[in-house]
């Protein structure tokens, strides 16, 4: 029966349509067998090789004087109760065992389902900070920085887009130039993503106009109808500048600040795409999304009944039950130990006070 339950309970929480998660799907994933990870810096990325006389054998290189970074990957662990209470509320009448594992599988999912949408949501507030503060911070105070250069971080405060002095094209094209040489880039294509208020500067701009005027027998722009073309991602057109190609997208998606944490702008809404920003990234950026490896609580008891079986997974759901005061009670949850690292952090730019 408990088998029975284990993959009803599994087959639930696969089936249910996930949170649009842009900017974290741009992480390539990678499972780990562990809990920390280093990643080599600008310098390897730049350095070039110098040759040896023939004969003579090879040159070592100290890759481990180079710049390199180590991050521990922080968990996610969040659980609900399910009470006697609760399971007593099965319908009367379902004498049928496989139809009350049903119903109870149901509650756990029901517990489930939410708590990995909520870590989902974290998963892309990582990448969010990462691209944008190039920095994420834990719960107390806890800094992972990825050294991302301060010049990568455009500010417009004095030639806004809604203004007359603002020109979009000309900096997305420096941004592009940035990028390129900065990060060693040979592609030449990019991805812009803005939200409404960025996209609505971008269009009434009257340089940005200009710039797509086709009578002039010139054609650099091709801004058509919006279409969602991945999840939560609407495609709007594409613009050279210089010898680069962008692609314009809107992403408007947004999560609620949790309350209880002492966290600014508790219970408030806000954009994974701050207000008045953009993000410029390569279409195949080398970005990374780690995930170390999870204790599973369901696993069988080994020696001494204790439970120890690392799994590499994005998310382990579980469910256990516990004795409280006489009475039983079911713990689902979700673990998930993710970690969004820009690892070309000189490969992309963003913008702020576009708007």
């Amino acid at each position: 029966m408990a088998d029975l339950l284990k993959k009803a309970m599994e087959v639930g929480f696969d089936k249910r349509q996930k949170p649009s998660m842009l900017l974290s799907n741009m992480f390539k994933t990678k499972l780990l067998r562990t809990t920390k990870v280093e990643v080599q810096g600008r310098v390897v990325k730049s350095i070039y090789s110098v040759d040896v006389k023939l004969g003579t054998g090879g040159r070592r290189v100290e890759l481990s004087s180079y710049d390199k970074k180590e991050f521990t990957i922080p968990e996610y662990n969040n659980f609900d109760i399910i009470s006697e209470e609760d399971i007593f509320k099965v319908q009367l009448g379902e004498t049928e065992c496989n139809q009350q594992i049903a119903n109870i599988a149901n509650l756990i999912n029901d517990k489930q389902i939410p708590i990995s949408d909520m870590q989902k949501r974290a998963v892309e507030k990582q990448a969010s900070d990462a691209l944008f503060q190039g920095k994420i911070v834990l719960t107390g105070g806890t800094e992972i920085k990825f050294n991302k250069k301060d010049t990568h971080t455009i500010s417009k405060s004095t030639a806004k887009w809604n203004g007359t002095s603002g020109d979009p094209i000309k900096d997305i094209g420096d941004a592009c130039k940035l990028c390129i040489e900065d990060g060693l880039l040979t592609a030449t294509v990019f991805n812009f993503f803005a939200g409404d208020d960025v996209l609505n500067a971008l269009l009434k701009n009257e340089k940005f106009r200009e710039n797509s005027d086709a009578n002039k027998g010139i054609k650099r722009s091709d801004i058509g109808i919006p279409e969602e073309q991945v999840p939560g991602g609407v495609y709007h057109g594409r613009i050279s500048v210089g010898s680069s190609l962008v692609n314009i997208w809107t992403y408007n998606e947004k999560y609620t600040i949790p309350t209880g944490y002492d966290f600014a702008g508790e219970g408030t809404t806000v954009s994974y795409i701050p207000a008045g920003c953009a993000l410029l990234v390569p279409v195949n950026p080398n970005f990374t999304k780690y995930y170390a490896a999870i204790n599973n609580v369901n696993a069988p008891s080994g020696i001494g009944g204790s439970k120890l079986q690392l799994v590499e997974t994005e998310q382990l759901p579980y469910a256990y039950d516990e004795l409280v005061d006489g009475s039983a009670i079911t713990k689902a949850g979700v673990k998930s130990r993710p970690l969004c690292v820009p690892v070309d952090v000189d490969c992309f730019a963003t913008f702020k006070d576009l708007v």
